[in-house]
């Protein structure tokens, strides 16, 4: 079996393979430069950017390599949990939940740990090298094409996993092979972000973690947010996002500057000596390929991670959802499937998760550039009613928060925020009279 690319949600793939075959290849341009300096590789080039595991992407990582989050905070990652956390929207401060307990590192670092322990596995090895196309034979992938240095290899296979990232090619070497692309659904967000990091100081008291974000109708909307994270080596990472529209900051001033501007604890962060320089990305839109519509799809293929759906950074569910796709190729290998046949079953599991990931990530973006679904319909105002009263709530009220947070950390569906008994508690944490709403979680009558 081959993986194709080696980042979280190759390696992911890989170890999900391992049970299930005697030899796992992952190919990947950057094998030869994998060490253990702490530096990006070439591949991943958002590599130096802030990254924070949420809860459900943590969950997902301790399943599959138990012990790793104790080896992690063993070199110096994070984990800030409830009371050292902290979040803010329109500059208000939200509540504090029990489920909030993410973990706090520098990519390379949880990378890095998430390879060795891959690594480590025996039937698992690495080769370097492009991944240049796939060879069908009738109806299946039969082998992989990658170039390396000496030359264009071609290698049989019984099962091929496509984890290249965000450029991936796979829809070229589907409609190369006579197979029909998928659909590719875009969201233009422009969305801009800098990251830099200083020195933390050990006599901090305050919170380890801090997310901001503005909503669509705040007066600093075209400022997307920013995120604080203590990570290894005693260093704050810190990252300043902004919509196109935005002016970015470049020089270490004008990032202070914006800092000041923000709660205590990016002030404290951005106080401490700077780290090198400011490293500066570009996420100019949200991607997803919809596999789980095609007609017709070669069998032994699977395809994970960005290289099916990409999401604006701010919203911190790329590594999480890399996670849980591996999770879903498992149920699928596990249910013992018909190899002669396209993996179905396991691009149907995959769309669950990218479908609650991508309304969760796209919904504010939408309706910042005045795309927001129309409600033409009673149960459609009723349906948006009703969420208006879970985010209002959710600022302010624990009950709600825990499930708000539940959603937005990749624990629980998108669904759940419409459970009823929810709806009702955000509506009275929100102060609506008890008459003005019904058993059915909408107001009384049709709202507007």
């Amino acid at each position: 079996m081959h993986v194709l690319g080696a980042g979280i949600g190759g390696l992911f793939a890989a170890r999900v393979l391992s049970d299930h075959a005697e030899r796992v290849v992952v190919i990947d341009p950057d094998a030869r430069e994998w060490d253990t300096s702490g530096a990006s590789r070439p591949g991943v080039p958002q590599g130096s950017q802030v990254h924070t595991l949420m809860p459900g992407g943590l969950r997902q990582l301790e399943r599959w390599y138990p012990g790793v989050v104790h080896q992690a905070e063993a070199r110096g990652a994070v984990l800030p949990g409830p009371d050292r956390s902290a979040s803010y929207v329109d500059g208000i401060g939200q509540v504090s939940t029990p489920n909030v307990n993410p973990l706090s590192s520098s990519r390379p670092l949880l990378e890095g740990l998430v390879r060795e322990r891959t690594l480590r596995l025996p039937n698992v090895e690495t080769a370097a090298g492009r991944a240049m196309g796939l060879v069908c034979d009738r109806e299946r992938v039969a082998a992989v094409r990658y170039a390396t240095a000496a030359g264009e290899l071609v290698q049989a296979t019984d099962f091929v996993v496509d984890a290249t990232g965000r450029g991936s090619r796979i829809a070229d070497w589907l409609e190369a092979g006579e197979w029909p692309r998928p659909r590719l659904e875009r969201l233009d967000v422009d969305v801009r972000y800098v990251t830099a990091h200083f020195r933390r100081s050990p006599d901090w008291t305050g919170p380890l973690s801090g997310i901001t974000r503005f909503s669509p109708r705040a007066t600093s909307a075209r400022f997307a947010g920013a995120a604080v994270n203590a990570v290894e080596d005693q260093r704050w990472a810190v990252m300043l996002a902004s919509y196109g529209d935005d002016p970015q900051v470049l020089d270490a001033e004008g990032f202070r500057a914006r800092c000041d501007e923000l709660q205590p604890v990016y002030q404290e962060a951005a106080k401490g000596r700077l780290i090198g320089g400011l490293v500066p990305f570009r996420h100019p839109d949200n991607r997803w390929r919809h596999f789980e519509d095609l007609d017709r799809f070669p069998a032994r293929l699977a395809v994970t991670g960005e290289a099916v759906a990409s999401f604006n950074p701010v919203y911190g569910q790329g590594m999480s959802s890399a996670m849980l796709h591996a999770s879903c190729l498992s149920e699928y290998l596990r249910g013992e499937p018909d190899l002669t046949t396209p993996a179905r079953h396991f691009f149907e599991l995959q769309h669950v998760v990218v479908a609650a990931a991508w309304q969760t990530s796209t919904t504010a973006d939408a309706a910042r550039l005045g795309l927001g679904r129309q409600q033409n319909t009673p149960a459609q105002r009723r349906t948006a009613w009703a969420t208006r009263q879970i985010m209002a709530a959710a600022v302010h009220d624990r009950e709600v928060a825990t499930a708000f947070r539940d959603v937005s950390f990749m624990l629980a569906h998108p669904a759940t925020l419409l459970a009823p008994d929810l709806v009702r508690a955000a509506a009275r944490a929100s102060g609506v009279p008890n008459g003005e709403y019904d058993d059915e979680y909408g107001p009384v009558g049709d709202p507007v």
